[in-house]
Order: structure tokens, then sequence, then C-alpha cells
């Protein structure tokens, strides 16, 4: 696999998960999304430079994408769930850790607060 594409993949990564973060919050100011941004970079940095020189088949094989061609049924539907599942935690973070604004943003502030209960368990249903 090529630099630019590593290059790509690690920018398309961190781009995705910003946007996961930051866009819910509302705001770019927030130093722990961006903590998280920075240890992310860094782990995927050291992941690409321990396995591509020593196989790079094994990583344009991962870099390929959770679905394959020729994948069993019950592996895609539980790689999609697990997809799902790790999308909708990373969007959860910042309905917990973010202040929440006064004045007229306060239907956005009830929605916070209840999801932030629902993440902690304190609603029934």
């Amino acid at each position: 696999m090529s630099i630019p594409k590593v290059l790509a993949g690690v920018a398309f990564n961190v781009a995705f998960y910003a946007l996961l973060l930051f866009v819910p919050a509302g705001t770019l100011h927030w130093w722990r999304a961006w903590v998280f941004l920075v240890v992310t970079v860094a782990v995927m940095v050291v992941v690409i430079l321990t396995i591509l020189p020593d196989n790079s088949g094994l990583f344009s094989e991962r870099a390929r994408g959770v679905i394959q061609k020729g994948q069993p049924l019950w592996d895609r539907v539980l790689v999609i769930l697990l997809v799902v599942s790790f999308v909708g935690q990373i969007l959860f973070i910042p309905l917990g850790c973010v202040p929440v604004p006064s004045g007229s943003k306060a239907r956005r502030a009830r929605f916070i607060s209840r999801a932030c209960a629902l993440r902690r368990g304190l609603v029934g249903s």
C-alpha cells in the first residue's frame, strides 16, 4: 500500500472522529476531544509503522474495509452491529462531557440531559 493512501486513511479516520465528537458538542473548545484525537493519531502511526514494513499484505487487507467479498452473512451482520455500536458510543461522548449552553438552547439542553440519563441507566422504559 502506498504512503499517500495510508496518509489519506489516517486523515479520513481523524476527520470522522472529529465530526462525531465536535458536531454533537457544538464547539471546538473541548480539550478532551483534542487529546482523544491526538492519542488516536499516535496509536494509528505506531500500528502503521509496526505492521507496514514487515507485512504490507496484512496491512492492505485490513485497510480494505469491514465488509468484504466472500464474508459469511453472520460475520457481516456482526461487524455492522459492532460498527454501529462503536459510532453510537463516540456520538454519546460529547453529550455527557460538554457544558450545556443556557438561554435559547433549552430544547437541546433537555435532550442532552435525557441522553445523559439514558447513558447512565437512570431512566426506565
